[in-house]
């Protein structure tokens, strides 16, 4: 009986918060935003820089001057990607994508995505520690589910079968990393619903020798100090023939979060060490091999109740570390090239939570000192994939290909139950052993047609089938009495297949294009394996965009814009929800729509000098009422804006070095994530977190084969929520404070 008024002070509470969060997102408060001090501060810079540079507007210069103007204002329209899968300028290709070039992770200082999400429109990214980041584009978002976003480094897919996160991946020694928002159904498949991110690697040159080295120190207000270790080496082995390309790096982020029985224990470490191999032995025949390692643990996850202190007296640690290693081989026949990618990936993940605040809260009285949940899985995947693509001369252009893909994942969860001042339970455990098999095969292909020298068609669509096996047994220790277990087993097989298609018609004049699509994204079903889920099994999703877009390039090259609409129709979603006994279940769970809309800004009004600007908002909200959704709430913790804003300032100082100035301004709206099935158990059924304003600089003297900078992050000390706490996340991830640091490079 006294159940039910809990509930419905639940439920109010609940609708009251996110009434309250609508409210501020239903409008665009710039006022808000541009009250702070921090924006001044930012604009303070970009007046200057703009007004060091201004006069390049209106001077007239000489002839050599000029090229270089022009060479350096249409960088960001000529940019080469490889997203259709064959080298096209940016601004030709009808995807909308941003693609950050290494010249721009030096600018930002950027060593990893997380750097780098505000700067493109609909990216959001919460790294919850080593393996646990959750990456969502254009608001396709089951933030505790199976990945909505593809991952790909070069051609070679690291997308995990589960909900566990993705491999990580550093900005090291990289050309560039393509961001392709919107579903991808003919060239990437499933679980590139939202979009998919491919990290290009750097290629070997074939006949120099050089390098790089560099280091780096910083130090966290209120933590510890950290440093970076990073270079490569490139060794021609036959000139002209084959070479070898080496890169490693080693991070040691400092920690600054506090707890009552230690300091700053929430530091981290990342090693990743990467060798690429390439032969040419003729012109048409190159192929490369490559094999990457990437090591991340963290002695404690950075839970917090204000940013830098915890109440948590048990290290939550975890850690991520994988190997991968692909060869492509490629023939170039004249009409056609034949590429074949082999690959596989080994990953390990690990983590630990303390999630006995959930269960006292679940309870109503404090019934266990804590309760240790650990999480230990494997995720090993291999694939053969072929693909035949045609030149780029004629009229008519095609690609088709097929891939066949075996993974197999297998985990151990553990939970320990301790009791607590007020028992009612014995200590006991409980551990679920799972394990999955998947065989997967597509066919896909792609047909590109000019029906006028302005007017191109284009139309493609993948096959897709998945052969997925899950099976779990869980085990629960002493639960019939001492020595006594209950075994349960959950699980089944099935076969699960779809066609993904996608059209689009560009119109081209002027170097700049308009373009159309439709496109249908998917991702797989499957099996709960918890007892406690009242539903066995959960079936496919999938998700319809249309889009409407631009990218337009002006006056000689010194503006580039990219803009587009889009219209999202998400049915069949896959949301993961706790069951009433403090586990988890994937449940379908109704249909969402919307509109949002993309737009970046890149201004280039002299060669020492740009100016770059990004906006992303999306306005999808469910249509139906689900298991823990009503009928207009908003998908899970997706901010209705992000915003970034950069400057670069270059300036010729002397003859013997060049000074660099960077800074950029990053806003993320407020987000939310409603579970109202734990509302009705007492707790906050919404879980908002908290906009923000991110300030970041650096400033650079660059010799030539040397340069020192110095840099600052979230340079005002914003302390901000970006993962909140609910659930089993007893407490709310801020940003991490301000860091400010040095570092020198040396090139060879």
């Amino acid at each position: 009986m006294y159940r039910q008024p809990a509930r419905l002070h639940a439920g109010a509470l609940a609708t009251a918060k996110l009434g309250a969060l609508r409210a501020k997102q239903g409008g665009f408060d710039m006022a808000r935003i541009f009250a702070s001090k921090r924006v001044f501060s930012f604009a303070a810079v970009l007046l200057a820089s703009a007004a060091a540079v201004s006069p390049a507007f209106a001077q007239d210069g000489s002839p050599s001057d000029e090229e270089d103007e022009k060479e350096a204002a249409t960088t960001a329209s000529t940019i080469v990607v490889t997203a259709n899968r064959r080298s096209e300028l940016i601004s030709e290709v009808p995807i909308a994508i941003s693609a950050i070039t290494a010249e721009e992770f030096q600018r930002r200082n950027a060593l990893s995505l997380d750097d780098l999400q505000a700067a493109v429109p609909g990216l959001r990214l919460v790294d919850i520690g080593p393996g646990s980041q959750r990456i969502q584009l254009r608001g396709v978002s089951q933030y505790l589910g199976q990945a909505t976003v593809g991952n790909y480094v070069d051609e070679f897919s690291v997308t995990n079968l589960g909900p566990a996160g993705i491999a990580e991946v550093q900005l090291l020694d990289l050309e560039r990393v393509e961001v392709l928002r919107g579903p991808q159904p003919t060239l990437y498949g499933e679980s590139s619903m939202g979009g998919t991110i491919r990290y290009i690697t750097a290629r070997p040159d074939l006949d120099e020798f050089m390098g790089s080295v560099t280091g780096e120190i910083s130090t966290i207000k209120s933590g510890e100090e950290g440093y970076r270790a990073e270079g490569f080496i490139n060794v021609p082995i036959a000139p002209g023939v084959a070479a070898l390309r080496i890169a490693a790096q080693h991070r040691d982020i400092g920690g600054w979060i506090d707890s009552p029985v230690a300091d700053d224990y929430n530091d981290r470490q990342i090693t990743t060490i990467r060798g690429k191999l390439l032969v040419e032995p003729s012109p048409q025949f190159s192929v490369s091999a490559t094999v990457l390692y990437n090591e991340s643990k963290q002695d404690s996850v950075s839970f917090s109740l204000d940013g830098i202190n915890t109440a948590q007296t048990t290290l939550t640690p975890g850690s991520q570390d994988y190997l991968l290693g692909y060869l492509e081989a490629s023939y170039d026949f004249g009409p056609v090239e034949l590429l074949s990618v082999t690959g596989y990936i080994d990953q390990n993940n690990f983590g630990r939570r303390d999630i006995g605040p959930f269960f006292n809260t679940l309870f109503g009285f404090p019934a266990f000192t804590s309760v240790l949940s650990d999480a230990d899985g494997n995720f090993e995947r291999f694939s053969q994939e072929l693909r035949l693509t045609s030149d780029s001369t004629g009229s008519l252009r095609y690609l088709f290909g097929g891939i066949y893909a075996e993974g197999k994942g297998s985990g151990l969860s553990l939970s320990t139950y301790l009791p607590g001042p007020i028992p009612a339970f014995g200590i006991f455990n409980d551990r679920l052993a799972s394990r999955t098999k998947s065989e997967t095969i597509a066919i896909y292909g792609n047909l590109e047609l000019d029906l006028a020298d302005w007017l191109t068609v284009e139309a493609g669509g993948r096959y897709f089938r998945e052969k997925l096996d899950q099976r779990g047994v869980t085990t629960l220790v002493d639960a019939g009495g001492p020595g006594v277990d209950t075994v349960i087993t959950q699980g089944d097989e099935a076969t699960f297949d779809t066609f993904n298609p996608r059209v689009s018609i560009t119109a081209s004049f002027d170097d700049s294009i308009i373009y159309a699509s439709a496109a249908k994204g998917f991702r797989s079903g499957g099996f709960n394996l918890a007892p406690q889920a009242p539903n066995p099994t959960f079936d496919p999703e999938s998700l319809w965009t249309y889009e409407a877009g631009t990218k337009l390039s002006f006056l000689d090259g010194a503006a580039y814009i990219e803009a587009a609409l889009y219209y999202q129709d998400y049915t069949g979603i896959q949301s993961t929800n706790v069951t009433p006994l403090g586990g988890t279940a994937v449940f379908n769970s109704g249909a969402a729509d919307g509109f949002g809309f993309d737009l970046a800004l890149v201004l280039t009004p002299s060669e020492t000098f740009q100016f770059s600007a990004s906006l992303g908002h999306n306005d999808v909200s469910f249509t139906t009422n689900a298991v823990d959704k009503f009928a207009g709430d908003p998908l899970d913790l997706v901010p209705p804006y992000n915003i970034s804003v950069a400057a670069d300032w270059t300036p010729r100082i002397s003859e013997s070095f060049d000074l660099l100035v960077h800074a950029d301004l990053n806003y993320v709206d407020e987000a939310a994530i409603i579970l109202r099935q734990i509302g009705a158990l007492g707790f906050d059924a919404v879980a908002p977190n908290e906009s923000r304003v991110l300030v970041n600089s650096r400033v650079g003297a660059d010799f030539g084969r040397f340069e020192a900078y110095v840099f600052a992050t979230n340079l005002f000390n914003e302390l901000k929520e970006v993962n909140p706490d609910f659930g089993a996340f007893v407490e709310p991830i801020f940003t991490q404070p301000r860091t400010i640091g040095v570092g020198v490079r040396a090139n060879f």
